[in-house]
């Protein structure tokens, strides 16, 4: 489309194009959101995330003609991928798909630092940064991946509210593993056919019944015949 002259309808049929295009990706990453909360608020008696301050990490760092920020251009790389990812929208789903399904949604702080804090003994390295993707901890010795150790300090430390709270008139309840189940429907009873009784003398055929409609009012009938 950057190669299309301005007012052409050449760039006309590639704006339409990629538009297009960027709806499919919308609708394919919305479509990926659902089934992922749909899996974990279901699967899972609790839920536990990090309280992220997304507009705090999407900021320009531009900054100011007096003090113009650094990288700017790979930092504004950074917020699209991160705006792309949608965490609000992740958090938002899984808080009202936890009350659907009984789970728990369990927040951690956001200033809580998971990245920095040792899963195994609780150390904190100050000097962590996020071109670090591996950490180590210097007291106890264990090297694990970055985001592996912070998904475990958050599994440990997130509170969760004290009891599930279960959507009230969805038919659903909650079974020994704090999962909740949709109750079936209530079925009618099927109507026994009953039997009746032959009240005749022995030895008389009962007279058959003929399917033929009777008429509700036989004058009608006699008019129709005239």
């Amino acid at each position: 489309m950057s190669r299309t002259k301005k007012g052409s309808a050449r760039r006309d049929k590639a704006r339409r194009g990629v538009g297009r295009l960027h709806h499919e990706v919308a609708l394919r990453r919305n479509s990926a959101l659902h089934l992922l909360t749909k899996q974990l608020t279901s699967r899972f008696a609790t839920v536990a995330i990090e309280d992220l301050h997304v507009s705090g990490m999407t900021r320009s760092a531009r900054g100011t003609q007096e003090r113009p920020g650094k990288n700017v251009r790979q930092k504004a790389g950074l917020n699209r991928a991160i705006l792309d990812s949608a965490p609000g929208e992740l958090r938002r789903q899984l808080t009202y798909k936890a009350s659907w399904y009984g789970s728990q949604l369990a927040v951690l702080d956001r200033w809580w630092p998971s990245s920095k804090t040792c899963s195994a003994c609780g150390w904190q390295n100050p000097r962590q940064t996020l071109a670090d993707r591996v950490f180590t901890c210097d007291t106890c010795g264990p090297s694990m991946d970055r985001d592996l150790n912070a998904a475990r300090n958050i599994e440990r430390h997130a509170v969760a509210p004290s009891a599930p709270h279960v959507a009230p008139g969805t038919g659903e309840t909650k079974n020994a593993r704090g999962v909740s189940v949709r109750l079936p429907a209530p079925r009618g009873r099927k109507q026994e056919t009953v039997k009746r009784e032959d009240t005749s003398p022995p030895g008389m055929v009962p007279p058959r019944q003929s399917n033929l409609p009777t008429s509700p009012n036989p004058r009608q009938e006699q008019a129709k015949l005239f």
